[in-house]
């Protein structure tokens, strides 16, 4: 708190500072930002802002969740000088307070250059060495401007100020402004990456059936966001993400790129200039994403909603609205977010023209903005400059270009045919876009077939390149607009434009739509795969589920309910059998899409595959088959997705307070396949430190041995008395712990994960088991969060026991929130299209509803 104390005062209004303005006018400088893609794996990363938005927990999230070391600035300083900042300024005045101060961030910045999440003090960027330190350190690092609604940073000025001891020379109010116009064009000089931290309350979220969801801890939902942004700028994992959107990594939707995939579509939104801001919540964006493969985000749409004119880009107000915007999307849904900002040139609303330099230089300002929230595609208009052009490539990062050109001109010059066609692609790939989108609005059907002839003729291009060794050429997006070139859309393959029926309603509800509006998107998602089908270019498959008594599974209303939402003609049915010969029949079948594997068949059947990936040879058993198909051979692969649902929902509710470290413990309870996937599960998280109960000590103690022997961590099966051996506490191990051991093992935390992989219910006459933990077992006094594998009953003795405990900490996870988490990486798996999982997720609750009737 005296740390606080003193960082408000050395921010306070008793500084000079220049004259203040109007309000919300501080402008952005025209600062194109380095490119993000240089930074080492272990990279330090910085986090600059006013005070007010959050940087110190922050700070504590990434450190906590990244292991690394958290430095705070304005705690060095204090532990650098041994004295407060107030002291400091008192004894050395405000020219020598500054002066320390870069002194020791420039100490501070050459001393961590890796393995360090660094949280800058708020007034930093007031001196001129450090401004230029922190855009050299900036080349070879991510340092994050944070950013946060006006009207809460505000809020934290007031309270700050009514606490200080020292009377104000000015409001709260006239020091949020004089602060924002004079520090927030400094942040962003000095950083390469925004983000928009919005304010996470915790919630109780419900499905749209109306059962509750235990409650997402509060900043879960912060912390993703962030790993979001560093995952995909540095381009792998720093910690895992439990992205309840976002699909299985291994899956065709989630490793290969959109661009490579055959019909992909882009959701525009906001559907239009009148719909208003995303943050009014007037429609479900997780829902409207579920069958995309991108959002068009539209920034000149919003910009108009929001009154904003060319000459207010740069402003604060501005750029913070539309990173509020981005925010709410990205939150709401993982599906990749392509930020275009549409002229009125190109049939959109900003008025920027390429020849006017200023409002080509506010256009670009715009986009510069798109690379530092980390879009993961971003439309450039190629009617601009080819400088400005390449300047934005050359920074892009990880972000992918895509090129557009979009013709409003109808007359025979400029069909198809026209040689401008070619030549603007041709541009496109030349000055380093990623993908050449053109279009044109239709004046009859026949353009149809011309633009499909040309996008032929590109292909055969693009083929002819990667035959002789040369640059590869970008993919290509053609179509036509308007109602006559509706058809283009169906059969173009890249990000055909499409629109979702609820927002088609909303903006019809909204009054007649301008031009521009809904006309390039009059078709959906299922409108246009139904038609790709009904073309006969993709096939109908049948999909199975293979085991013994599975006649009451759920998987067939999951999955036929995801098929439907999409216009897919695909059947999943239940394959009743004792044998697991009766599977060949079935998957020699040429309309054989795949299957579920469960039990007793997830070891049986590896015998009759030709390759298994990484996941299921690490687990040792398999619960997918996928059929490998070429023009004469068939080959069965074989996966494992029950880990996907156990890693999801751990991540999903372990609170930032337990996130993973070394010393963190986990309990498995049951020793048969699941456990297998569980232990793998917590594996993959980063967990080392795994206990195995068990009736029996035989069947955990061969699955201690199995994982055991995978790892240079040793093979002990037993708990060890006192402090683990340095060499243990630092690799994964798993230990058996015997069901009626009266406490914990000495020299280990207490659990905070715990995963029941046994059943609740009878089987074959046996009594169920009625499991509960042992109460010494659960006084972690972080509490916890305990997953049961277990539905019938939904509420088992295991769960009712850990709800008990809630205001511990504990949170508990039921078997249906479970459930659908391996069915949506089976569907990915099996289709390449990401699982619309608000639907399977209703179809899981609907089925399990009726089987109790």
């Amino acid at each position: 708190m005296k740390r606080k104390a003193d960082d408000a005062k050395h921010d306070s209004p008793t500084r000079r500072l220049p004259p203040s303005p109007p309000q919300n006018v501080a402008e952005f400088p025209y600062t194109p930002c380095p490119a993000t893609d240089r930074f080492a794996p272990n990279a330090s990363i910085a986090l600059v802002g006013l005070r007010g938005v959050g940087k110190s927990t922050i700070g504590v999230i990434l450190s906590s969740c990244l292991r690394r070391r958290l430095i705070d600035g304005d705690v060095y300083f204090v532990n650098s000088t041994r004295m407060s900042i107030e002291q400091y300024v008192k004894l050395h005045g405000w020219p020598g307070f500054r002066a320390k101060e870069a002194e020791l961030m420039d100490e501070l910045l050459r001393e961590n250059e890796t393995d360090a999440v660094i949280v800058c003090s708020s007034g930093c960027v007031e001196t001129g060495s450090t401004r230029v330190r922190l855009q050299q350190w900036m080349e070879r690092h991510p340092v994050i401007h944070i950013i946060r609604h006006e009207a809460e940073i505000r809020e934290y000025l007031r309270a700050a100020s009514e606490g200080s001891s020292s009377p104000p020379n000015l409001s709260a109010e006239e020091m949020f402004q004089r602060l924002l116009v004079h520090r927030e064009p400094k942040y962003t000089l000095c950083s390469n990456l925004v983000f928009y931290n919005m304010w996470d309350k915790q919630q109780q979220p419900t499905s749209s059936t109306g059962r509750c969801t235990p409650t997402s801890p509060t900043l879960k939902n912060v912390e993703q966001d962030l790993l979001r942004l560093l995952n995909f700028v540095f381009q792998h994992d720093l910690a895992p993400v439990w992205d309840r959107h976002g699909p299985h990594p291994n899956s065709a939707a989630g490793s290969t790129a959109i661009e490579d995939r055959p019909y992909t579509y882009a959701l525009r939104i906001p559907p239009s200039r009148s719909f208003g801001p995303l943050t009014k919540g007037l429609i479900g964006l997780e829902d409207i994403g579920e069958t995309v493969d991108a959002f068009n985000f539209r920034v000149d749409f919003l910009l108009e909603s929001n009154g904003s004119e060319i000459s207010d880009v740069q402003k604060f107000s501005t750029l913070c609205f539309i990173s509020e915007q981005y925010a709410t999307l990205r939150r709401q849904s993982s599906v990749p977010i392509m930020y275009h900002v549409k002229t009125i040139n190109q049939g959109g609303c900003l008025a920027a023209h390429p020849r006017n330099v200023n409002e080509e230089k506010a256009y670009f300002s715009l986009l510069y903005n798109g690379l530092r929230l980390g879009a993961e595609y971003m439309i450039v208009e190629l009617g601009f400059s080819d400088q400005s052009i390449r300047d934005l490539i050359s920074r892009k990062g990880p972000t992918k270009i895509v090129g557009s050109y979009f013709e409003f001109r109808q007359d025979e010059e400029h069909n198809w045919s026209s040689p401008q066609w070619q030549q603007m692609y041709e541009r496109g790939a030349r000055l380093g876009c990623d993908i050449v989108m053109l279009s044109q609005k239709a004046r009859n059907t026949d353009d149809n077939f011309a633009a499909i002839s040309f996008s032929h003729q590109i292909d055969k291009l693009r083929k002819a390149a990667e035959e002789k060794g040369q640059t590869p050429l970008p993919r290509l997006i053609c179509f036509n607009t308007g109602g006559k070139g509706k058809f283009s859309k169906f059969l173009n393959k890249v990000l055909s434009p499409v629109t979702h029926p609820s927002l088609l309603a909303r903006v019809s509800q909204q009054g007649t739509p301008t031009i521009g509006e809904i006309e390039e998107e009059e078709i959906t998602p299922k409108e246009a795969l139904t038609a790709i089908y009904a073309c006969d270019l993709l096939p109908p498959l049948n999909f199975w589920i293979l085991g013994s008594a599975i006649r009451h599974s759920l998987s067939p209303a999951m999955h036929n309910a995801a098929y439907k939402v999409y216009g897919m003609p695909h059947n999943y049915r239940i394959c009743e059998t004792p044998t697991i010969n009766d599977f060949l029949s079935v998957a020699q079948d040429p309309s054989f899409g795949g299957a579920s594997i469960t039990l007793p068949f997830k070891l049986e059947i590896i015998p009759l595959l030709h390759t298994l990936s990484d996941h299921a040879k690490a687990i040792g058993a398999v619960n997918t088959v996928i059929p490998l198909r070429t023009s004469s051979t068939l080959a069965l692969h074989g996966d494992n997705t029950d880990w996907i649902g156990m890693r999801t929902c751990v991540l999903r509710y372990l609170t930032p307070v337990n996130a993973v470290t070394s010393d963190t413990t986990a309990l498995i309870i049951g020793a048969g396949g699941m456990a297998r996937a569980a232990i793998y599960a917590l594996q993959k998280i980063g967990v080392e430190n795994i206990f195995l109960c068990n009736r029996t000590a035989s069947g955990a103690q061969e699955i201690a041995q199995y994982f055991n022997g995978k790892n240079s961590g040793g093979t002990n099966t037993t708990p060890t008395q006192g402090r683990p051996s340095s060499s243990m506490s630092a690799a994964f191990c798993v230990r058996y712990l015997a069901q009626d051991s009266p406490s914990w093992p000495q020299g280990f935390r207490l659990p905070t994960i715990i995963v029941s992989c046994i059943p609740a219910h009878s089987i074959m006459g046996a009594p169920p088991a009625n499991f509960t933990v042992p109460e010494k077992w659960l006084e972690s006094p972080t509490g916890g969060v305990c997953v049961e594998l277990a539905y019938k009953p939904r509420i088992t003795p295991l769960l009712k026991q850990i709800r008990t405990l809630s205001h511990k900490g504990w949170i508990g996870v039921d078997g249906l929130e479970v459930l659908p988490e391996q069915g949506f990486a089976q569907f990915e798996l099996f289709l390449g299209r990401e699982a619309p999982r608000g639907v399977m997720r209703d179809a899981v609750e609907t089925a399990y509803d009726e089987t109790k009737q």
